[in-house]
């Protein structure tokens, strides 16, 4: 009984930190996705943005200006499906949309049309109270 009791509290205990660990990792993944839209902006007519939802457990990748449009959602590159769930991760994402203009210049609403006036910082928090930022250059969408 003592060696069962012993075996389930180390696994509690190395899963109470799963999202310090995930938070270097993800936080380079959005940053690539990101990178990825502005991208696909520049190489088409359209505008191409990112959506976190309210509560900051998902995102996805949106089309045409419309991010609640189950339509206008694609995949990202390496995701099995078209939202990025934070959740599994137990972390959580600055609710925001970001969308790129057709010259790769970031965008506050999600139609591309009014331009960022300062840069965009985004917050990536684990559960443990660990945050790491996300910042997006404004006129250039740099993403360092």
């Amino acid at each position: 009984m003592l060696i069962i009791i012993g075996i389930i509290s180390v696994m509690v205990i190395g899963r109470g930190d799963v999202g310090l660990t995930d938070l270097p990792a993800q936080t380079e993944v959005i940053k690539s996705h990101i990178r990825y839209t502005q991208s696909r902006s520049m190489n088409a007519d359209r505008t191409w943005g990112i959506h976190c939802d309210d509560d900051g457990q998902a995102y996805w990748l949106f089309v045409d200006g419309d991010p609640d449009n189950e339509s206008h959602k694609r995949k990202l590159p390496g995701e099995a499906s078209e939202t990025v769930d934070l959740s599994r991760y137990q972390l959580a994402l600055t609710p925001t949309t970001l969308s790129f203009d057709d010259r790769g210049r970031p965008c506050s609403d999600a139609e591309g049309k009014e331009l960022l006036t300062g840069d965009l910082i985004l917050t990536l928090s684990a559960g443990a109270g660990a945050t790491t930022t996300i910042v997006i250059t404004r006129n250039t969408g740099f993403v360092p």
